[in-house]
């Protein structure tokens, strides 16, 4: 099991879940009931910080949103959807300067294969995501928990970061070793070109789902997310009622509030942001120019500054 997956579901419910007391459900003893009250404390954190103005996904000053990343600096992966917002906003509260994030577990292998004196620092909490991995052996999926800590946490997080990096490059190789067993000593990683900066894209809907589809696919190209004051508030609006708006339970036989609507709405974004991300492969695809045309310019610069 990966140590993304670090924590169990009683450590995970004191560290990060809902104050709401749920009736009759006392401490929660699966993972299922773990992502259940994290989705409502989600929920809780993410529309109060959207009636404050300062979720990430809204229009700064300068009329752009904050697009950086939330990444594991320790195996590159890339958070999505409402951990996205949820890991953003984590940082954004309590004054971390980037949305990298690390496991327990991770930390503890740090310190192992540094020798330095990498720990968390005294009365840090750690902030919980959900997400579902697919059990290889039944097909099923599986309902998993982790506990991740900011690097601005840590008592080393300069070191912490040296390690982080060094570790991923070593996988990327183990990787790579792995599929030349596979395909032969031919095989060769693909190596992507020089990657410019990403697109800007311009707010152009204020519905939930595009206008975080528009956000996500800006953060997943590595580009800019224009919005202005007055679209940001519209959407603000429209998101607060769509996941507050009630509907009846025919097995409870009252109307009430889907504790997961926030995350079904980034889950529709993330359908909107791949589309996105698609037509504007398929247009750099048909309109190859301006890219050689900037690698020309890179040529040139190299020149003239010899």
């Amino acid at each position: 099991m990966s140590d993304e997956l670090e924590g169990n579901a009683e450590t995970a419910a004191s560290a990060d879940v809902s104050e709401e007391i749920i009736e009759g459900r006392g401490e929660p003893k699966t993972p299922e009931e773990v992502a259940f009250l994290n989705a409502l404390h989600q929920r809780k954190v993410i529309l109060e910080s959207l009636e404050n103005g300062t979720l990430p996904c809204l229009s700064g000053k300068d009329g752009y949103a904050d697009t950086a990343p939330a990444v594991n600096i320790a195996n590159d992966t890339r958070y999505h959807g409402v951990s996205l917002l949820y890991l953003k906003d984590f940082q954004k509260r309590n004054g971390f300067p980037t949305p990298e994030y690390v496991t327990r577990n991770q930390i503890d292998k740090a310190r192992a294969e540094t020798g330095d004196q990498i720990f968390i620092r005294k009365d840090e909490k750690p902030v919980t995501v959900s997400f579902q991995v697919r059990n290889e052996g039944s097909g099923e999926w599986e309902q998993k928990n982790a506990l991740l800590y900011n690097a601005a946490q840590t008592t080393k997080p300069w070191a912490l970061k040296d390690w982080a990096a060094k570790h991923v490059q070593e996988q990327q190789q183990e990787r790579t070793e792995f599929l030349k067993q596979q395909y032969g000593n031919n095989y060769k990683p693909y190596e992507p070109g020089q990657k410019g900066p990403g697109p800007e894209i311009a707010c152009t809907s204020t519905e939930p789902e595009k206008y975080l589809g528009q956000y996500l696919a800006a953060v997943s190209m590595g580009g800019k997310f224009k919005v202005s004051p007055e679209q940001a508030k519209e959407f603000s609006g429209k998101l607060q009622e769509s996941v507050y708006k009630q509907s009846f339970d025919e097995r409870l036989g009252k109307e009430h509030t889907d504790p997961y609507k926030l995350s079904k709405i980034c889950q529709a974004a993330g359908a909107e942001c791949k589309d996105i991300i698609r037509e504007a492969r398929d247009e750099q695809r048909r309109n190859p120019q301006p890219v050689r045309e900037q690698k020309q310019e890179q040529k040139l610069a190299r020149g003239r500054s010899r």
